[in-house]
């Protein structure tokens, strides 16, 4: 059941109904019943998959003993690799259950707090299937901890106007990014990307740049859907975004880029890597190596590259992915080992890091270096990758005939100045919305009714009918 679509709407229109009217004790019921009817209603079969998961996860872990967290992580992990890459194993009609990746990260975070004390494990397996389940977030996250988000699942939520206006108003701000933002973009880097061999550099420039808008509009617009959709249950979801486009570095930008992946990482992978027992063997080899170095950047060294392949993996088995996960290590690693260096050179030439011209720099610096990243993620292939950067590097022209070129892929004639002028127009607008948010939080807060007219009218007029699909479903 697709996010944007009528069925959906009216789904959710029927199950706010069937919410409301019910009583106290048994509200999360229809929660729970509304998320596996959601679930299967893509394919019915796929119930057994995160049934299995949710099952064994919760019987396993009522006694989180070593042996028990072992044999969780084997069956949860296990099901996500056949799925997840069984054409790797020749297997090609195998299709992956819906948001396996996303309901994984959560049985096994919930796994990995029960055993090490953080959380009592839960004594009713009806809430914790809830809390796995949970369709808002079920099939691109946000990944919720079982910290944050069983009480609000079933506690008692009485009717409240304000819940489903603001709701509401989330929910078209979302529909907007994805149908109207990256829709009118897409079209474009698809045809780009799709064969960059006959395309100049500045045409791989700015597909390269509205790739960078398509990612965030799509998923940004996706999670506002979402949190919108929740919001009208009374169930606040964590954000996953915090304006990353005005990050002044990598790692600012990864703390601000779909945060709870990243806070997933952070305390599942990164943190017991580092205080881990191979992981201070290694460093302490490295130390002999790089004697001057602090014994505390030398024990990230490891786990910043195995994070980062991880990602790389869980993306997907292609080579673009892994290329990415590498690429943003080793970007990673300079910035904690240079960043001592680079703040007394700052305090050297007297670098005001406050400064508006300075800040336009940084961020300007941290863009271009996530676009080398993006080009290697989006990229078909190896051979692409490398044809990519060769004709940016080295047939980079503005001049008539490419900035002529670079307006192919948009059509011909009017339909290309059209869908220039459009694009100018809702970026531009986008820019300025998220540039007043940066500054005050509570940008655009009033006047919603007009705001959510507005972007019904343009979505009426310029969203793009058939891309309501989300790029990280396929993941």
């Amino acid at each position: 059941m697709s996010l944007i679509s009528i069925p959906f709407f009216v789904f959710i229109c029927v199950l706010l109904g069937i919410y409301y009217h019910t009583g106290e004790k048994h509200q999360w019921k229809v929660l729970l019943a509304g998320s596996c009817i959601f679930y299967m209603w893509c394919n019915p079969v796929y119930i057994i998959f995160i049934a299995i998961s949710i099952v064994s996860t919760w019987y396993l872990m009522r006694h989180p003993v070593r042996s028990h967290f072992i044999w969780t992580v084997v069956i949860n992990l296990g099901l996500l690799i056949v799925f997840k890459y069984s054409v790797n194993f020749g297997i090609h009609d195998l299709i992956a259950p819906l948001g396996i990746s996303f309901y994984t990260f959560m049985t096994l975070g919930y796994a990995h707090d029960c055993y090490d004390g953080k959380i009592k494990p839960s004594d009713n397996l009806w809430h914790y299937a809830l809390f796995i389940s949970y369709f808002p977030q079920l099939t691109q996250g946000p990944i919720g901890t079982y910290q944050e988000m069983q009480e609000q699942l079933t506690a008692y939520h009485g009717y409240d106007r304000d819940n489903l206006k603001n709701g509401a108003y989330r929910v078209i701000i979302g529909v907007f990014k994805k149908l109207v933002i990256a829709g009118r973009v897409g079209f474009y880097i698809d045809t780009v990307y799709g064969s960059p061999k006959g395309y100049g550099g500045l045409t791989l420039i700015v597909a390269t740049f509205f790739y960078l808008i398509e990612m965030y509009a799509d998923f940004s617009g996706y999670m506002d859907i979402v949190c919108g959709v929740s919001d009208m249950f009374g169930v606040r979801l964590k954000e996953n975004f915090h304006r990353p486009y005005f990050s002044k570095s990598i790692p600012e930008y990864w703390r601000r880029w779909h945060i709870s992946l990243n806070e997933w990482f952070n305390t599942h992978l990164f943190m017991p890597s580092v205080t881990s027992g191979w992981n201070r063997f290694l460093s302490r080899g490295l130390g002999k190596v790089f004697k001057k170095a602090k014994k505390g950047t030398l024990r990230t060294v490891f786990p910043t590259i195995v994070v980062w392949i991880v990602t790389g993996i869980w993306h997907g088995a292609r080579f673009s992915y892994l290329g990415w996960g590498i690429y943003f290590a080793f970007i990673m690693l300079v910035s904690f080992c240079t960043s001592g260096y680079v703040k007394k050179l700052c305090r050297k030439i007297h670098w005001n890091r406050d400064n508006v011209f300075v800040k336009i720099f940084q961020v300007a610096r941290t863009l271009l270096v996530l676009s080398i990243g993006e080009i290697i993620y989006r990229s078909e292939s190896f051979s692409d990758t490398v044809q990519i950067f060769k004709n940016i590097l080295t047939d980079t022209h503005i001049n008539g005939s490419q900035i002529a070129a670079a307006l192919t892929p948009f059509g011909n004639g009017n339909q290309a100045v059209a869908s220039v002028i459009i694009i100018a127009v809702l970026v531009t607008a986008q820019f300025v919305v998220e540039l007043a948010k940066e500054k005050d939080e509570n940008a655009f807060r009033g006047h919603r009714y007009i705001y959510a007219t507005a972007m019904l009218v343009v979505i009426a007029l310029f969203g793009v009918a058939g891309k309501s699909n989300f790029m990280y479903q396929a993941f």
